[in-house]
């Protein structure tokens, strides 16, 4: 399946910043092709992601980036014997920001009345999903990203909402978490139909904004966690797949992490979310 980007310059607007997708455990990127001179590729510090400043000249007025794209299933499950102190003396980066955190005291809390006296990491996770998917109505989506104190305080929120506020949960339980950043593909005839094909071409209207998260095991191994899906799912609002642990092969993923300092040519720009082409 090719997709093709094209990102058209808003008046008064010079520059765009992206994010350019990388073949990891959700997808196969081959053959990325970008069409604009002058650009600046900055491998973004915590995450890894690969994020692209460009500026139109006089010229050109239109910038492409186009790319094959093979979607996978993720499944992974936890060994029942793992337990929360498996994270004691080992290294893993837990990172609290505007939109995540596990300091905040009503989180601390939340989750360990939760959790209660329970140990075995399968449990503690699967005690704090569908504690989400209870506390939480899916509502009111928006192209930026809730913060978890949003979706505390409202108790509705998107996609990015329901992601954020899991990932406080279980970073205040010292769970290292990070959000995953993309897009579903949409549903529609045509696209079903082609989508085994590389000739195949998608844009930014055959696909629909998305985040869930992961959570960092013991073994160093990314456990995928979808719960705004499911609870969509559970009120019959979709058919789509994914949950506790399985993401389907039906999403692109461009970035990971929120909250971003991105520096580039001496001035620092503080951006939220690393989803679609941000114009400065």
């Amino acid at each position: 399946m090719k997709l093709i980007f094209n990102l058209k310059n808003k008046p008064s607007k010079k520059q765009i910043i992206f994010s350019l997708p990388q073949t990891n455990h959700y997808q196969k990127i081959s053959n990325l092709k970008i069409n604009f001179a002058n650009d600046q590729l900055i491998k973004e510090k915590e995450w890894g992601n690969e994020v692209v400043f460009f500026t139109f000249n006089d010229v050109e007025k239109e910038a492409k980036i186009i790319f094959n794209l093979k979607c996978l299933n993720n499944q992974k499950i936890i060994d029942e014997n793992l337990l929360l102190d498996n994270y004691q003396n080992k290294r893993f980066k837990i990172i609290n920001n505007r939109f995540i955190n596990g300091n905040d005291r009503v989180i601390k809390k939340l989750a360990a009345d939760v959790v209660s006296q329970e140990k075995h990491l399968k449990k503690v996770i699967e005690k704090l999903y569908y504690f989400t998917l209870n506390y939480l109505t899916y509502g009111k989506p928006t192209k930026g990203l809730y913060s978890y104190r949003q979706a505390l305080n409202e108790k509705i929120t998107d996609c990015g909402g329901f992601s954020t506020f899991l990932a406080s949960l279980l970073q205040s339980l010292n769970i290292p978490t990070r959000l995953v950043v993309g897009f579903l593909l949409k549903n529609d005839l045509m696209t079903k139909l082609f989508s085994n094909f590389d000739f195949y071409i998608l844009n930014f209207h055959s696909l629909k904004m998305h985040a869930w998260l992961e959570a960092h095991l013991p073994n160093k191994s990314w456990f995928p966690l979808d719960p705004s899906i499911e609870w969509r799912r559970n009120k019959c609002l979709t058919k789509r797949k994914g949950g506790l642990g399985f993401i389907p092969a039906d999403r692109l993923v461009v970035s990971f992490g929120c909250d971003f300092k991105l520096k580039s040519k001496g001035k620092i720009y503080q951006i939220d979310l690393l989803q679609n082409p941000i114009f400065v």
